[in-house]
């Protein structure tokens, strides 16, 4: 079991840079120790263990330097592309600013310039 409650570990067949492609089962920095040993994870994650919470604060920082709605939502893109656990928690922990990047109306503008952020094939939100 998992030394922290919010931390559990990944069941999958997939690992290494197979298991950090899958969005839905990708935890970045998250992964822990035991995860990495199991999965082949390290060298391809970065040495420190986070949890949600720091994940969420830098996240957070990235998203606040963005200057345009379109620059968030191209940030938000890559971060549900990458890691949905973290793209949701972000939304759910600040919906009201989030919102109008992840639905109407930098959506809109996302769909307009979907060209310019395609890195693969993934639904628009």
């Amino acid at each position: 079991m998992p030394k922290d409650a919010n931390q559990t570990l990944v069941r999958t067949h997939l690992s290494g840079y197979d298991l950090l492609l899958d969005s839905r089962l990708n935890k970045g920095t998250a992964f822990t120790e035991e995860e990495r040993d199991t999965f082949g994870l390290h060298g391809l994650l970065p040495p420190h263990i986070g949890n949600l919470e720091d994940q969420l604060e830098r996240r957070k920082k990235a998203l606040d330097n963005r200057d345009t709605a379109f620059g968030k939502y191209h940030l938000m893109r890559d971060l549900q592309d990458t890691n949905e656990t973290l793209f949701y928690a972000l939304i759910e922990k600040h919906i009201e600013e989030l919102l109008p990047i992840v639905y109407t109306p930098a959506v809109g503008e996302g769909c307009q310039r979907f060209s310019e952020i395609w890195r693969k094939p993934a639904a628009s939100f």
